[in-house]
């Protein structure tokens, strides 16, 4: 699936046909169904997905806990 047919593809999903795709640390990252679930993950490293390595290896920015 190229990257236009991807996009195209996204605005099909509905809350009823897709769900949130999430990082390694709980923060969704994009919307994804059954049939595009692959093709999405494959632009992410897999260590954001935390499938492999360390996800601070790849993540630049440090996300700082919200003050009480």
């Amino acid at each position: 699936m190229t990257h236009d047919e991807l996009q195209a593809h996204k605005l099909t999903h509905t809350k009823g046909n897709s769900w949130w795709l999430n990082d390694a640390r709980g923060i969704p990252l994009s919307r994804v169904c059954a049939v595009c679930v692959e093709a999405v993950e494959g632009t992410y490293k897999s260590e954001v997905l935390g499938k492999s390595g360390r996800y601070e290896d790849v993540v630049e920015e440090r996300i700082e806990e919200d003050d009480p």
